[in-house]
């Protein structure tokens, strides 16, 4: 793996991850009040079956209140990622502050990786359509 140098709009763009995820956390009264008025999922209201992103809302709820478990549950895809987001905007800003390098990634990105990438959010779906209860 070869690593390179922070550029100066990449140094920027932590900062402002970490921005992001201070304001998530400071308006999390807001988020969990605004739940309340967010649609139905209209894939599944027409169809029967979860979207790939069926039970984010749930999840992210869960999360919010403190309970993994219940997101990884919820959507367990949606769950990861929404940890990895709040851990990557707690370590970026850092990182970018120490000026240290960061991994070059390749374009486009290598075909296995984008293969593991399809499979996974397959996986996940395939776990939403089968195990998941209905909401």
């Amino acid at each position: 793996m070869t690593w390179r140098k922070l550029r100066r709009e990449e140094r920027q763009l932590a900062f402002l991850w970490g921005v992001l995820v201070a304001s998530a956390f400071l308006l999390r009264p807001l988020w969990l009040v605004l739940a309340a008025f967010l649609p139905k999922c209209a894939f599944r209201s027409l169809t029967g079956i979860p979207c790939p992103t069926c039970g984010s809302t749930h999840a992210a709820l869960a999360a919010l209140h403190g309970h993994p478990l219940q997101a990884l549950t919820a959507n367990p895809l949606v769950a990861l990622a929404g940890a990895a987001f709040v851990l990557g905007g707690l370590i970026a800003p850092l990182w970018a502050g120490v000026n240290l390098p960061i991994p070059a990634t390749p374009r486009p990105w290598p075909l296995w990786f984008r293969i593991t990438l399809g499979a996974v959010i397959l996986a996940n779906w395939a776990y939403l359509i089968v195990w998941r209860k209905p909401i």
